[in-house]
């Protein structure tokens, strides 16, 4: 069984800010968004990869974006284990701002 990482946050920040800061994060740490689920302007949670070596770069650049997350290893590799090649992860971010109810005004058409 490969490692797993997982990560979850409460953010107060906007929802586009703080996920654009997931993006930049991985980014900066060598990974990639694999998948991602939006819950309205509840809840988000994105798939990645990251190269195993990376996890610390990822983690300071989230830190560094204002995105205090808490970490959950699951699998058999130690977080940020080097001899990893690649290591698979999710984040959940939590909106404190966020109503349930994402709409937008559709204009009407005939």
């Amino acid at each position: 069984m490969r490692a797993f990482l997982r990560y979850e946050a409460a953010v107060a920040m906007d929802r586009n800010a703080a996920l654009t800061a997931v993006a930049d994060a991985l980014t900066a740490g060598g990974g990639w968004i694999v998948d991602h689920t939006l819950f309205s302007d509840v809840m988000a949670t994105i798939r990645f990869a990251l190269p195993g070596d990376r996890v610390g770069a990822f983690e300071r650049a989230l830190a560094g974006a204002g995105l205090p997350v808490g970490t959950t290893p699951v699998g058999p590799a130690p977080v940020g284990d080097a001899s990893a090649d690649e290591l698979n992860g999710v984040i959940t971010l939590t909106f404190t701002s966020g109503s349930g109810d994402l709409r937008r005004d559709v204009p009407a058409f005939s």
